[in-house]
């Protein structure tokens, strides 16, 4: 799978280069292509697995928007739960349906990392990432 990375927001795009970002708008040359991104965040840090692995739980009945079809996507970054300091937080989770960008939560100090996606369609491969400003990018995959 190719893998590329906005330089200016961090945002990853699989196995196409899109034209521009559609979070910060950058154009495609500021991206810059690495396929081994997890694998490099995992031989950096093994220890760091427990605290950066987003785990995903998924309700096919949705709790906030009842009256409509909806599937909720939980996330929580880390079996244990990552910190959240100055120097060391979890920048921002995204989330991705099929390898299609579908939104991202972006978080500061003052919250935990934790945050839900509602979906108007779940079917096919969900892909959960998370950058850690330490331990970089993380993620887990999970069938619908």
């Amino acid at each position: 799978m190719k893998i590329f990375i906005c330089k200016t927001c961090g945002h990853l795009a699989f196995n196409e280069l899109p034209e521009k970002c559609p979070i910060c708008g950058a154009k495609k040359e500021e991206f810059e292509q690495n396929d081994k991104v997890f694998e490099e965040s995992r031989a950096k840090s093994p220890e760091a697995e427990v605290k950066h692995i987003p785990s995903v739980l998924v309700n096919k009945t949705c709790g906030l928007i009842p009256e409509m079809s909806c599937t909720d996507v939980i996330v929580r970054v880390g079996k244990t739960l990552h910190p959240m300091e100055e120097k060391h937080l979890i920048q921002f989770v995204d989330a991705y349906l099929n390898g299609c960008y579908l939104g991202r939560a972006e978080f500061t100090p003052g919250l935990r990392p934790a945050t839900c996606f509602h979906l108007k369609e779940a079917k096919g491969k969900l892909t959960i990432t998370e950058h850690c400003n330490l331990h970089g990018y993380w993620k887990t995959d999970c069938d619908l």
